[in-house]
């Protein structure tokens, strides 16, 4: 049986989400990265690591996608950290898509 998404949760998922779609577009200062879309956020299985799913473009190779965000993930980490305002960021595991 599927473990129940509290509400906390489901908050600190959106407020994350909220915060990549400005990292993501100003903050890293990476072109291609500016061109991902944030599909969803979701907690995985709790909301200590969070499943950041991100869409690009049809042009855009996903395999070096996924290669900048993971280089890049250290310091989106930081600036969601700085944004959402808790006491431990979360965990963020990346998965790019097509579109």
């Amino acid at each position: 049986m599927p473990r129940r998404v509290s509400r906390k949760d489901l908050q600190l998922c959106a407020q994350v989400r909220d915060s990549l779609y400005w990292i993501l577009g100003l903050a890293v200062g990476d072109e291609l990265l500016a061109e991902l879309q944030v599909s969803s956020v979701e907690p995985l299985p709790d909301a200590s690591r969070l499943l950041v799913t991100l869409t690009a473009p049809a042009d855009v190779d996903v395999g070096s996608a996924s290669l900048r965000v993971q280089k890049a993930a250290t310091a989106i980490r930081a600036e969601v950290a700085r944004s959402i305002h808790r006491r431990k960021a979360p965990e963020l595991v990346f998965r790019v898509i097509s579109e």
